[in-house]
């Protein structure tokens, strides 16, 4: 059944949130971090004491202190603010996109909290050739990766800080020639331009009009890639290309060649729901514990302004027929498995889709981009193997 449920107290606020409860809490919080991190690293000795008994002591103890540090920051109520400086990139690699004309935006992602503006991207290893040549238009070439990043809508850039390992490792499988835009989409916290539903859905569309339009690439190169909440605006984009038959602007865009998706968030109305996700079957083996789910999900989804049983927020209770293959991992052990494995299946069920599967068994959320934090550098690698198995098949 749908649910449009998140806790009242979803959004983080207090005394913690605001100056100076904030300083006071982080400094209280360095000590605590460091004897949670010291016993941990003796309590999780034993295997039989660890969240999994197959799991070794430096992925038991880095899962414990992934959860712990995403506390602390739910309890501060600390949201990234974005910065559009290039940096270290420079011009060959850092990009800034301006919005398509305004009719290119559907009517569901049309807002008065959110309108299409500028937006940036990290290119790896760099941007390719931009002269529209033939190569480009008839889709010779390398593979090119529209890719979003994780971070419950709050966190993250696409930068090499945060994406970088896990950019350049999926140029590798897909191969030597590929390049990725990796897309600095807008964020929902922040304190200078926080942006909710559409906000980043419209910045998908304007990256995606940008590779086809603006550089001339084929939708034959492009391969779709998100994790986690990237993984939602992903899939909003192929919804939306196959859906929304009014706009004749989206019409006129062929679909990419794939998507590949790990460890999606396609259910917010799950995600939203604080007793649903304390009480699923791998709370214990996961880092992302219901306060911070919740806090993604309302943040992104206002109740004023959407549903979190909307189709865009929550595919999975709301399967569609698209012509682009969908490469779906899940983590055996994390929270979102079982909602993850529904949209498989429904997606599965209607004729015409292709999709696969492939659930690691036991690891927690979204190894693809942490499994080089978490310990499972092994599973991490075999994942991407898979994803770059898929769309060679293709």
């Amino acid at each position: 059944m749908a649910r449009d449920f998140a806790d009242e107290d979803a959004l983080p606020k207090g005394w913690r949130t605001r100056q100076p409860g904030f300083s006071i809490w982080t400094v209280i919080s360095i000590p605590r971090f460091l004897l949670v991190a010291l016993f941990y690293s003796i309590y999780y000795i034993p295997r039989s004491l660890r969240q999994h008994r197959k799991w070794t002591h430096r992925q038991a103890l880095s899962t414990q202190l992934f959860k712990h540090a995403f506390r602390i920051i739910t309890e501060l109520g600390y949201s990234q603010t974005l910065t559009f400086r290039p940096g270290k990139l420079g011009d060959d690699r850092w990009v800034f996109i301006n919005p398509a004309e305004a009719n290119a935006y559907p009517r569901p992602f049309l807002s008065d909290k959110a309108k299409p503006e500028k937006i940036a991207g990290t290119w790896y290893p760099d941007a390719p050739f931009t002269d529209q040549s033939t190569a480009n238009l008839h889709g010779d070439g390398g593979l090119i990766v529209l890719s979003f990043h994780s971070g419950s809508f709050l966190w993250f850039t696409g930068r090499p800080e945060d994406s970088g390992v896990v950019a350049e490792l999926l140029n590798r499988k897909l191969g030597n020639d590929t390049r990725s835009l990796w897309v600095q989409y807008r964020l929902v916290g922040g304190h200078d331009n926080p942006t909710p539903y559409p906000g980043p859905m419209q910045d998908a569309i304007t990256a995606y009009i940008y590779l086809v339009k603006t550089l001339g690439i084929s939708p034959r190169r492009i391969v779709l890639a998100g994790d986690s909440s990237g993984s939602t605006i992903a899939v909003a984009l192929l919804r939306c290309l196959v859906e929304e038959t009014d706009n004749e602007i989206l019409t006129s865009l062929p679909p990419p060649k794939a998507c590949l998706i790990f460890s999606p968030s396609v259910e917010y109305s799950f995600e939203g729901d604080s007793r649903a996700v304390s009480e699923n079957r791998n709370s214990r083996t996961d880092y992302c514990e219901a306060p911070m789910m919740a806090w993604g999900a309302r943040a992104i989804a206002p109740p004023d302004q959407i549903r979190l049983d909307d189709p865009y927020l929550s595919p999975a209770l709301y399967p569609f027929a698209t012509p682009v293959p969908i490469f779906v991992q899940a983590g055996g052990g994390e929270v979102l498995c079982d909602s993850i494995k529904g949209f498989a299946d429904a997606m599965r069920a209607i004729p015409g889709n292709r999709i696969e599967y492939l659930e690691v068994p036991d690891v927690p959320h979204d190894i693809y981009a942490a499994g080089n934090f978490l310990g499972w550098v092994k599973e991490q690698e075999e994942v991407i193997d898979a994803a770059a198995a898929f769309v060679s098949r293709l």
